[in-house]
């Protein structure tokens, strides 16, 4: 069995300063917070007409396949497959799974992103909500001994249970919607930019690149639990063709049932309420205070502050370009939604980073907005002006207060 420092060593994290990207095993991957994971399975699941369940727990299954089989080695055996699938799932920041009664059908979960996130964002649930978990499982069934599963949550501490549940079961499984990569995927792609955009709004008083190297420095991995608590939040590494998957899915879904706009509507207002507290848990963090907030003197400073955080989470390089207190301008050149979606589907005829589009307006209310959190939205509008994934050069967005 290969040793821990080794599978530790299979899955270190290399941060790539040309695209603002993080990859771990060949994946990249997007730091997000608790916070948005929630509420994008509610969008998901909630949503009437679609399989929201189907796609996550069948997206997690495929993503997760690639990506163990990436980080394993033709000699593995049995024991380094299991520890190695343990292991992803709890340095990625999504709790810990125990799989040693898998041969007997059974995992249990002592901790969860998923449950936190749930919890301290939307409350105790009436159904049990590891539905990313039960894809996950699947894929390291799969990895560690070649069979196609189902693997269903029974308990779930969402809903009160010591620890969460689920059982293996084998035989034939029903059809899934599943979103399958462009043939011709890397030439589908868009390639890095070969120059910076801009010009951008800086500040005087804040070292963006300081920001970016002390966040790329610290070690967000997850702890004895497998969480990543961070910033005030609970962070979690993301392959960013998880994102890119379920959220194409759920749009073509939704355009099935007439429903489009709204569909991207509701995955614009998860990332809103997703800058408002993700930075706003940072903002008030040990983290902001020790390294930030001696460089902020306005609330401009913030705002560009906030921005350097971003592109050190894995997201994709995107600065300001003009700025006052009721508008914004922001540039992206490699953002993971638009580089997602030419990978997947070819050129677009419409925007497609819902994501940035959201925390765009998010970050604009959490620093020049008042009260509550639920005061501030929708006090800010934001729209994807021009597109990547439509093959444009950069991403544009705008952002202006609501009057």
């Amino acid at each position: 069995m290969a040793t821990g420092d080794d599978l530790e060593g299979r899955l270190a994290m290399q941060y790539e300063p040309a695209t603002y990207r993080r990859r771990i095993a060949g994946h990249d991957v997007i730091i997000h917070c608790h916070h948005y994971n929630a509420r994008l399975q509610r969008t998901l699941e909630g949503a009437r007409g679609i399989d929201g369940k189907g796609l996550i727990a069948s997206t997690a299954e495929s993503v997760f396949a690639d990506h163990l089989a990436r980080a394993g080695r033709p000699e593995d055996d049995e024991a380094t497959r299991l520890a190695l699938a343990e292991l992803l799932y709890a340095r990625l920041g999504f709790g810990r799974i125990d799989l040693g009664r898998l041969a007997e059908g059974v995992v249990t979960a002592s901790s969860s992103h998923f449950v936190e996130g749930w919890l301290a964002g939307l409350g105790q649930s009436e159904r049990n909500v590891c539905t990313f978990t039960e894809g996950y499982l699947q894929a390291a069934v799969f990895a560690v001994l070649g069979a196609a599963v189902t693997v269903r949550e029974t308990e779930c501490m969402a809903r009160g249970a010591a620890c969460c549940s689920f059982v293996v079961e084998r035989g034939e499984r029903g059809s899934s919607p599943r979103i399958a990569p462009a043939p011709n995927r890397k030439q589908a792609g868009v390639p890095v930019p070969a120059e910076r955009g801009g010009p951008f709004v800086r500040s005087a008083n804040v070292d963006e690149q300081a920001i970016i190297d002390a966040v790329v420095g610290i070690p967000m991995v997850g702890d004895a639990a497998g969480l990543i608590p961070a910033f005030s939040v609970y962070l979690a590494n993301m392959p960013a063709d998880f994102y890119n998957q379920v959220c194409i899915g759920f749009v073509e879904a939704m355009r099935g049932l007439g429903r489009e706009k709204a569909a991207m509507r509701l995955l614009v207002s998860d990332a809103e309420h997703c800058g408002m507290n993700t930075f706003r848990g940072i903002m008030h963090s040990p983290e902001w205070d020790g390294l930030i907030a001696p460089m902020v003197r306005d609330r401009a400073d913030a705002l560009i502050a906030i921005i350097a955080i971003s592109n050190a989470l894995g997201w994709g390089d995107w600065h300001i370009t003009a700025h006052t207190p009721t508008s914004l301008a922001l540039e992206s050149r490699y953002g993971y939604e638009a580089v997602g979606f030419r990978e997947y589907r070819g050129e677009a005829s419409t925007p497609q980073c819902a994501m940035l589009t959201g925390v765009a307006a998010g970050v604009m209310e959490l620093v020049y907005g008042e009260g509550t959190v639920e005061d501030r939205y929708g006090t800010f509008a934001s729209h994807e002006e021009s597109c990547v994934s439509c093959g444009a050069p950069a991403c544009i967005f705008t952002v202006e207060r609501v009057e």
